[in-house]
């Protein structure tokens, strides 16, 4: 088996994606940080049957592999949680890079990082007004990162409305898509694609303190402007979901 996980959160499921991996001849993950060319190698490895990848890619670039026999997999991160784990990343990497960010990525984020360097994250008032007044090149790193994933050919494209459609029509391609709120169907769903035990997987539990800072976020009408595109998304998402569910059930 092919199979190719879309990772959509900023911090990736390492642990999930090792236990999966070792079910395969060849797995690599976090594939975005070896750029463009390196990834298309591990797509064309066509002598090889039993491939297992993973990374934060813009899958439109790759979208053609699953007709050439790649299933995909994936699990969706609540919008307002996603922008939270970002905001807290990006503040401690002003002091440590985190290990799992690529150069490219550390390029892209460290003008933000820089910027929330010393954002007090237990002060709502402070986070808003960060938040309004961002640069240009701070607010393109929160916007809407899921559709951009599922829609943008470029890290530096930015989503409208009309990608949301596309980004829906590519996640139709894949034959699992799990939400963050509920991992057991998401578990399930892979122990029986893959053969592979569900008490192995170790899906990472939501943080308190970036629950608490989600929390904080909802109440923004700044941040909901920021995830527009991703809170429709989610919401069609959500209700397709549920009524897959409710019909198996």
């Amino acid at each position: 088996m092919k199979v190719i996980r879309l990772e959509t959160q900023l911090l990736p499921m390492i642990k999930l994606d090792q236990y999966l991996g070792g079910s395969f001849q060849y797995a690599l993950q976090s594939v975005e940080r070896f750029g463009h060319e390196t990834t298309l190698q591990a797509f064309h490895l066509n002598a090889v049957d039993s491939i297992y990848l993973s990374g934060r890619l813009l899958l439109r670039n790759y979208q053609q592999f699953f007709d050439k026999g790649f299933k995909g997999i994936v699990l969706l991160t609540d919008p307002y949680y996603e922008l939270a784990t970002r905001i807290a990343i990006l503040k401690r990497m002003a002091r440590s890079t985190p290990k799992f960010l690529g150069d490219r990525d550390r390029l892209m984020l460290n003008p933000a990082a820089q910027f929330f360097e010393d954002l007090d994250l237990d002060d709502p008032a402070a986070i808003n007004r960060s938040l309004r007044k961002a640069p240009e090149k701070v607010r393109n790193v929160l916007i809407s990162p899921t559709t951009r994933q599922l829609a943008c050919s470029t890290p530096e494209q930015l989503p409208t409305r009309r990608e949301i459609a596309a980004a829906i029509d590519l996640l139709s391609r894949f034959e699992i898509v799990g939400h963050n709120n509920d991992t057991l169907p998401f578990a399930n769903a892979i122990s029986e694609l893959l053969g592979v035990e569900t008490n192995g997987m170790l899906i990472a539990e939501p943080h308190v303190l970036v629950e608490r800072l989600a929390g904080t976020l909802r109440t923004m009408p700044i941040a909901e402007l920021l995830l527009e595109d991703d809170l429709i998304f989610d919401y069609y998402v959500r209700q397709a979901t549920q009524l897959r569910h409710s019909q198996l059930s």
